[in-house]
């Protein structure tokens, strides 16, 4: 299965839950900022987007995995609508 979200990473406490939330699940995250691509389990792909504006991110793996995660993303606010 594959989920699209929105997320915000306005400070430095959000990118570091975002990045230790990815790297411990076994899903499959892409992240975009409109033109580039990276893997959603790295801060230095991370930290090579613009943070300004919200980022897209593709989720894929077990339908399960995928909820778990994107409702961590909520309960540290990470979401957007």
């Amino acid at each position: 299965m594959k989920k699209n979200v929105k997320v915000s990473l306005g400070c430095k406490s959000q990118i570091i839950q975002f990045i230790n939330m990815n790297s411990k699940s076994s899903c499959e995250i892409d992240v975009q900022d409109g033109h580039s691509y990276i893997d959603g389990k790295s801060i230095v792909g991370l930290l090579s987007l613009n943070l300004f504006k919200p980022l897209d991110v593709t989720v894929i793996g077990d339908d399960k995995k995928i909820t778990d995660l994107i409702d961590s993303y909520g309960t540290h606010q990470l979401l957007i609508g």
